[in-house]
């Protein structure tokens, strides 16, 4: 059975494709502005780091200055200055430790199990 549409109404067909092409158009939209907002952002964050960088440098320039008219403060490292001995040593995982009995490597294809059988 087929129907026809009658003439100057718009069939349901229509109407659907109608409201599917408007969300599309509308989903692309809001897709398009977060892009645009997560360029945005991004590009917002990378001038915070630079900016958080140069600061890091201009308090150590200016700490370092300080510390030359300034006996009793310390110099200040820059963030580029080697790690203090102590401190490395601190943050390293400690060694395995070694094994006073090292067992053979399997033979054939046994099993530890079936050495330890053998050698009693």
């Amino acid at each position: 059975m087929t129907t026809n549409p009658q003439t100057g109404r718009t069939s349901a067909l229509d109407e659907l494709r109608a409201a599917y092409h408007e969300q599309l158009t509308r989903l692309a939209a809001e897709r398009d502005a977060a892009r645009r907002q997560a360029r945005r952002a991004q590009a917002q964050a990378d001038v915070a780091r630079a900016d958080l960088a140069s600061l890091k440098s201009r308090v150590g320039e200016l700490l370092n200055a300080a510390a030359r008219h300034l006996p009793d403060l310390p110099p200040v490292e820059g963030p580029d200055a080697p790690e203090l001995p102590a401190a490395q040593q601190a943050r390293a995982l400690p060694a395995a430790p070694a094994d006073p009995d090292p067992e053979p490597p399997a033979q054939n294809g046994e099993k530890p199990a079936d050495r330890a059988a053998r050698a009693a």
